[in-house]
């Protein structure tokens, strides 16, 4: 019997599902592969970040010769650190803390971040809900509320001339949403926080088509959600805080950069740990591993529970028409399954915009652990989106374009305690771990690294941080990086 039409055109539909269904599944496998291998070390050749111009005094500060000895060792130098560092030393005024940092200090996610001090409660509980419960759901959003407000906190100790440079500020964040199905989403999302969270209601607001336009100029977008945020220059915060912290414990804090961990060895004998570096070796009683979404490289027992993730950002300079507005207001655009994060600094009017993930290659951004490369088709993104959204010419020039690596994790919640030995591969049970943010290390990390301080120092109370972000090896052995390759893949394939 010959073929109809119909039959033809049906038989070329399946052929053609069966090809997208094998390719879908050899990069499953390829991606699989690719968050299991060994992040390595950052690399030495990384593009320059924007935030990081100019350096701060202490950016390449070292000892002349690297202590032989500390009690605490920190590796890594962002704000995961500086909460460690800064509640060690002001916890106990006897205790030697020292920090390793392979590259510039605070070179890495903190100071390639997108400037944005910003928890969205609503958005991550409508996303946890299902999967942790509503209690532990909770926990995650009163814990990142408060790492904002702690953070806003940190910046108002500084001296005033430290604050003003660092921009921290409070501000009224705007979430722009380009779809009807996005902004319907949003719509149920707050409704379903408002009902479960009577504490926090109203703590975000939906705004209409007309609102948008009328008060915020944006012309090109279906609706919106506001709600308070914070915002901030995060190297300069940082670095600030650290440069303090030597100035006022110099004989007891000391900050290594360039100088890469090699390997870590644990002497039984001494309880002590060994970490060899590229400026030879160093003994410490406790290890904390701050260098999230390089923490596999010395931690091969977590190697594709947590993986690197590049993401793209750029600095652009506006028209004078758009104005300086950064001082009370960030953004965020949403657009099918991407967005883009925005914020201006009020003092230079530069408008720094990152994001853009979902237009380029998920195999050449998830499981990356270089930041010496650009994403041409992000940037030609992020160039763009203002504009478009906005409806107006605001994008002058782009100035400058980096990336930077995130730590990200097959359940989408932070690795936060002591690690189990299966993390290690090593005995001792003195190594701790505060890491994979999911991209947001600002409402995360700082209490996170507070918290690993309390517990070395046997300081540390039930609720300090989400139960749901403590690391155990029931919860390493549940995490299949097979499942986050394949929701990854399903993420970036074309509705």
């Amino acid at each position: 019997m010959a073929k109809t039409n119909g039959d033809a055109a049906s038989e070329h539909r399946s052929t053609e599902y069966g090809h997208e269904t094998k390719h879908l599944t050899d990069h499953v496998q390829l991606l699989t592969e690719q968050l299991r291998r060994d992040p390595g070390l950052p690399v030495t050749n990384s593009t320059i970040a924007h935030w990081q111009q100019p350096p701060n005094q202490i950016s390449q500060h070292q000892s002349a010769d690297l202590p032989n000895e500390t009690d605490v060792l920190i590796i890594g130098s962002g704000i995961t650190a500086c909460g460690v560092s800064k509640q060690l030393l002001e916890r106990d005024n006897s205790l030697r803390v020292t920090i390793l940092e392979a590259r510039n200090v605070t070179s890495g996610a903190t100071g390639r971040n997108g400037g944005h001090i910003k928890a969205v409660p609503e958005i991550s509980y409508s996303a946890l809900l299902p999967e942790i419960g509503k209690q532990k759901a909770q926990e995650v959003v009163h814990f990142t509320l408060k790492n904002v407000q702690e953070l806003l906190k940190l910046a108002e100790g500084l001296p005033e001339k430290q604050r003003d440079y660092s921009e921290v500020r409070s501000v009224e964040t705007l979430n722009i949403f380009t779809d009807e199905e996005g902004f319907a989403h949003a719509k149920e999302v707050v409704g379903r926080f408002d009902a479960d969270n009577p504490d926090l209601k109203g703590r975000a607001r939906i705004i209409e088509k007309d609102e948008l336009v009328e008060k915020h100029g944006v012309l090109n977008a279906v609706g919106g959600m506001v709600s308070a945020a914070g915002a901030a220059w995060p190297y300069r915060l940082i670095t600030s805080v650290f440069g303090n912290l030597l100035d006022t414990c110099p004989e007891r804090f000391s900050i290594e950069s360039n100088t890469p961990v090699e390997s870590i060895e644990y002497s039984a004998d001494t309880a002590t740990y060994t970490a060899q570096t590229s400026r030879g070796p160093i003994k410490a009683r406790y290890v904390v591993h701050a260098t999230n979404g390089h923490a596999g490289h010395l931690l091969p027992g977590i190697r594709g529970a947590l993986f690197p993730l590049r993401g793209q950002m750029t600095a652009q300079t506006p028209w004078k028409d758009f104005g300086v507005k950064g001082g009370s207001q960030s953004w965020a655009i949403h657009y099918g399954k991407g967005f883009d994060y925005i914020t201006q600094s009020p003092s230079s009017g530069e408008i720094f915009i990152g994001g853009a993930l979902i237009n380029s290659d998920p195999l050449l951004e998830i499981g990356n652990p270089r930041d010496d490369a650009n994403c041409v088709r992000s940037i030609a993104h992020l160039g763009g989106i203002m504009d478009a959204t906005f409806g107006t010419p605001v994008r002058q020039e782009i100035r400058a374009t980096w990336t930077g690596v995130m730590g990200f994790t097959v359940d989408g919640l932070p690795l936060v305690g002591k690690l189990p030995n299966m993390a290690t591969l090593r005995e001792g049970n003195n190594e701790f771990v505060a890491a994979g943010y999911n991209g947001y290390g600002m409402p995360n990390a700082y209490l996170c690294g507070k918290y690993i301080a309390d517990l070395v120092l046997g300081r540390e109370h039930a609720g300090s941080v989400p139960s749901a972000y403590l690391i155990t090896e029931k919860r390493l052995k549940e995490m299949n990086p097979a499942i986050a390759a394949e929701s990854w893949m399903q993420a970036f394939q074309k509705t």
